[in-house]
């Protein structure tokens, strides 16, 4: 893998009201001239979306608790090509107690056979409902 030819992009709202679900599209395109194969965890693509508080306070981890098979999948990309994987936060904590107003970063992470592949974070602001 070139990871230099990979660039990886978080789509999600930039704010959103309490009670709302937030829909998230983790984006992997190869921007190189040849095919890359990705060698990622699981059965079905495994990857993690993680949101902190301003303090860096986790408070919803889309993996959180979650058993990853030790299986890898393949996946070939070919130039210019995008690999898109989605999730709904419910803008709830992982304990399930709804999160408060505040602003929040959001952050996709790529589980690969060697690595975690991260995200710039995205500021979302919850305002109330």
């Amino acid at each position: 893998m070139h990871p230099d030819s990979l660039r990886l992009e978080l789509d999600v709202a930039t704010e959103a009201r309490v009670g709302s679900v937030v829909s998230i599209a983790l984006r992997v395109r190869n921007v190189g001239d040849r095919p890359i194969d990705l060698y990622l965890r699981g059965r079905t693509v495994a990857f993690d979306v993680i949101v902190r508080r301003d303090s860096g306070e986790v408070v919803w981890r889309r993996l959180e608790n979650a058993i990853i098979p030790a299986i890898l999948r393949i996946e070939t990309l070919a130039p210019n090509a995008t690999l898109e994987l989605r999730a709904d936060w419910s803008l709830a904590t992982t304990t399930g107690a709804t999160v408060t107003p505040g602003t929040y970063a959001v952050q996709g992470v790529l589980l690969t056979e060697d690595a975690e592949l991260r995200t710039v974070p995205v500021s979302l602001h919850v305002s109330g409902g």
